[in-house]
């Protein structure tokens, strides 16, 4: 006996295996489905597609600004332009090669605010830079949001962007600024940043042009349940279209020092429960729409993403060195060294596999 044929929902969990859940299907799991049928379910899907293999990147963030106009509610790590740092091209090339001589990273990801002082040049130079010193870095790079803001100061278009940036160096394309592809969410959280279908134009444009993404969800500020489902659903709808993203990374609001979170009173961040059905659904959701589920560990710590790995998450995510965004929310957090996440993997009962920025295998 399957253990999810205990479960309410079990046979929306049984359709999910061969054929595709509707929106409405998405939410009723995520609103009425068990944390463990769901993740006992996920979770032997993720086993048809990768056996008990869990990987893992060597990788570092690089925070190139604080500086931004976009002025997110969530957000704790932006500061107004002139009060913040900005480094130059070849200071941040630098540090990437610091880094990837001490530990040998595979991948660079790249995210800052949008400052008035950013221009294309800035980021080709970066880039080039970046292969020059460190050629064996991959450069997981900006946003689509970043992509809007140099569209509009240039009088270029979303693909002319992405070609330059492309052309540059840049290998990959994170899906950050997703938060919730929700408009009545964003107008909240973040009034001032790109619409739901900008987004969505931006990503499809590279996966036109052969330009890799990964797509992200913030939960737990002011969404409801049935706007989780939404997004999921729209990010599969997207791969229908256009398939390009490897990965979903599903992480939540961390309110410390934000003014979200003294404007609605939130005082305390979502837990593990929320991410594990989060990310079991979106496992069942996805299939392989999008193949790879993160686990999420840089928020809900690494008990919770050792469960992950339990609930259909196959990647543990990146070591993270230098990453200053979450810290800024004064969340204390003990970044990992490559030793402790292949015995963290190991203690969930998966097999550690390194990879690349591509999600293949590489030892």
């Amino acid at each position: 006996m399957k253990v999810w044929e205990r479960s309410k929902v079990a046979p929306l969990i049984e359709k999910a295996f061969d054929d595709e859940l509707s929106l409405h299907d998405i939410y009723v799991l995520l609103r009425d489905g068990e944390v463990w049928a769901l993740g006992s379910a996920a979770n032997s899907l993720k086993r048809r597609m990768y056996g008990n293999v869990c990987t893992y990147i060597k990788n570092m963030i690089l925070n190139y600004t604080n500086e931004c106009v976009v002025e997110c509610k969530f957000c704790a790590f932006y500061k107004s332009p002139g009060k913040g740092y900005f480094y130059d091209p070849s200071f941040a090339a630098k540090l990437v090669k610091n880094v990837y001589e001490k530990y040998k990273i595979r991948q660079v990801l790249i995210q800052g605010g949008v400052s008035p002082k950013i221009n294309i040049e800035y980021f080709e130079d970066m880039f080039k830079l970046i292969k020059k010193f460190s050629p064996k870095v991959s450069i997981h790079a900006l946003s689509p949001v970043e992509i809007d803001f140099l569209s509009r100061k240039h009088k270029m278009s979303y693909r002319e962007v992405l070609e330059r940036l492309k052309e540059a160096g840049m290998d990959s394309l994170p899906g950050g600024g997703a938060e919730l592809l929700v408009e009545r969410v964003r107008r909240i959280i973040s009034p001032r940043k790109i619409g739901v279908d900008k987004w969505i134009e931006i990503i499809l444009t590279a996966h036109e042009l052969g330009i890799p993404t990964s797509v992200t969800m913030m939960y737990g500020h002011v969404e409801t349940i049935e706007e989780r489902a939404i997004h999921i659903y729209r990010l599969r709808e997207i791969q229908k279209k256009k398939k390009g993203s490897l990965a979903f990374i599903a992480w939540n609001f961390e309110p410390g020092n934000t003014v979200l979170a003294k404007e609605y009173n939130i005082k305390y961040p979502h837990g593990g429960y929320e991410l594990l059905k989060i990310v079991s659904v979106a496992r069942l959701a996805f299939k392989d729409w999008i193949p790879h589920i993160q686990a999420g560990w840089l928020t809900v710590g690494k008990d919770v993403a050792q469960l992950a790995l339990n609930h259909g998450a196959d990647d543990w995510g990146g070591t993270l060195y230098s990453e200053k965004v979450i810290p800024a929310t004064g969340l204390r957090i003990r970044f990992p060294t490559e030793k402790d996440i292949r015995r963290w993997i190991e203690g969930a009962g998966c097999i550690p596999k390194e990879r690349d920025s591509m999600y293949r295998v590489i030892e």
